[in-house]
């Protein structure tokens, strides 16, 4: 394959809309992996304890508790009102979870509240639990150890499938700029490396929230350094790139123009 810059205009158009459409797609993964991540700890933004609590759990309460904040601030309820509603779901959680007490408190606050994205229909969507019926609610009202096996392994399996043949391509286009050979070699595995680490760290984590860390390090390293990639693909295509990033090319003269000059 040609260096990207001395591609024709048909095949750069082809490779920029390859680079636009993945780039908006990874950034829309990162902004869906926020929103479910941010808040889970009460706090704002994403922080290490909510990463804990996605995989360890938060085992000093039930799931329903935990996630509250989170669907509060989804469905736009003002705080003022948080702290009498987390009441109400702390009551029933305790006091024995009966039926009779989830139809006439809590069925009012989930209707009003939580089933615009944890209906049947939105569950089966976003992957969240329903809490459409009791049975639901009952489910998530138990004590919260983070996220099942199987649903980290058919994450894993759609994350690690997709984000590696994105990465692989990225990757491609990014060893046909001029960037310097060291570099190259650093930013293609990079990524790949990079998911492997956040993956094997829901896992760890799992066991032990001290591994949050790895889920942290991994996410920041892997799909931000393939967009990059892709960005420096792009300007090498269109515009160029600056001296100091470019592979310095030596010309070498043939041993036989040396030998006829000396002689």
């Amino acid at each position: 394959m040609r260096s990207l810059h001395l591609l024709t205009v048909p095949e750069k158009l082809l490779h920029t809309g390859f680079i636009f459409l993945v780039c908006i797609g990874l950034l829309c993964a990162e902004a869906y992996l926020y929103v479910t991540h941010a808040g889970l700890d009460g706090k704002t933004g994403v922080t290490l304890k909510d990463i804990q609590i996605s995989y360890y759990g938060n085992r000093d309460s039930s799931k329903l508790q935990t996630v509250l904040p989170t669907m509060l601030t989804n469905a736009g309820v003002p705080k003022e009102q948080w702290p009498q509603l987390q009441k109400t779901i702390d009551t029933w959680v305790v006091g024995g979870q009966t039926k009779a007490d989830y139809e006439t408190e809590i069925k009012p606050i989930l209707a009003q509240h939580c089933l615009m994205c944890h209906s049947v229909a939105m569950s089966k969507q976003l992957h969240n639990p329903p809490l459409a019926s009791y049975e639901d609610v009952k489910a998530v009202a138990k004590v919260d150890t983070g996220m099942s096996y199987n649903s980290m392994l058919m994450t894993g399996m759609v994350h690690l499938t997709m984000l590696g043949l994105i990465f692989w391509v990225a990757g491609w286009l990014f060893l046909q700029t001029r960037v310097h050979s060291q570099i190259k070699a650093i930013s293609v595995i990079t990524p790949f490396i990079a998911m492997l680490l956040d993956f094997s760290g829901w896992f760890l984590t799992k066991q032990n929230p001290d591994f949050a860390w790895f889920v942290l390090i991994g996410g920041a390293l892997s799909c931000p350094i393939a967009m990059m990639e892709m960005g420096v693909a792009l300007f090498d295509m269109w515009i160029g790139l600056p001296k100091f990033l470019m592979q310095r090319i030596v010309t070498e003269v043939p041993k036989t123009v040396v030998r006829t000059a000396t002689a």
